[in-house]
């Protein structure tokens, strides 16, 4: 599967990406700029400060990505996308770039499916019931397993999507290591083991030079402890 060419480095060379110090909606932007070999400046913003900087951002959300000429991009799948397209990460063919964004909308709706599961009940009825939906016959076994299927339609070697690493793959990483990362309580890390094509991607993803050195110089910056549980996942399945 042939994906754009790269743009000239200074599309988006010196751009400045805005998100919380977590990886949420940001990660596969930031993994995307990185495997993209982009000189990029990584912003986290303290969650303390985000009620004085909400208001000053496009939509009143995060992440912001701004360009080296001063234009603010926002809203995540959008900024996902404009990268990949301009670090070589997003699929020319027309088919399979709708392959890539039907999964990555797909993905959205995962998190939104396991959110929903026993929302408003106490912590610990909320945990029993997120264990029962990624149980098998629950509804986030199940919607894993549609997207496993997906995957094995569509995607070749370890990758979501064709035969290339792309930005559905990246995202596919980063949001199963959310889900089985501890953001969302009571989902085990286990989560995605009954899925082998999943399982497939995240390797490919965790492998690739730019990931893993991207996770030791977090690690290098912080320390493994001090990283959120989702990006101690993610960085573990750097390797």
């Amino acid at each position: 599967m042939q994906h754009a060419a790269a743009a000239p480095a200074s599309v988006l060379s010196g751009c400045k990406l805005s998100y919380f110090g977590i990886p949420g909606r940001a990660e596969a932007i930031r993994l995307s700029l990185a495997i993209g070999g982009v000189d990029f400046e990584d912003k986290r913003i303290p969650f303390p400060e985000w009620g004085k900087v909400k208001h000053t951002t496009p939509w009143a959300t995060a992440p912001v990505l701004e360009l080296a000429d001063g234009s603010e991009l926002a809203q995540a799948r959008s900024i996902l996308r404009f990268v990949g397209r301009h670090a070589g990460l997003y699929p020319a063919d027309p088919l399979a770039a709708q392959r890539a964004d039907e999964l990555m909308d797909a993905l959205e709706d995962l998190g939104a499916i396991v959110t929903s599961v026993g929302q408003g009940l106490p912590k610990e009825e909320q945990e029993a019931a997120r264990r029962a939906a990624v149980a098998e016959g629950g509804s986030v076994y199940d919607f894993l397993a549609r997207l496993e299927k997906f995957v094995a339609a569509h995607g070749v070697g370890g990758h979501a999507v064709g035969d290339e690493l792309d930005v559905a793959s990246i995202l596919t990483f980063t949001a199963l290591g959310r889900l089985v990362g501890g953001v969302y309580f009571g989902v085990p890390p286990t989560a995605c083991d009954p899925f082998p094509r999943l399982q497939a991607v995240r390797k490919t993803v965790g492998a690739h030079p730019a990931v893993v050195a991207w996770y030791r110089a977090r690690v290098a910056q912080t320390s493994l402890e001090s990283l959120s549980p989702a990006e101690r996942v993610l960085a573990g399945g750097a390797t």
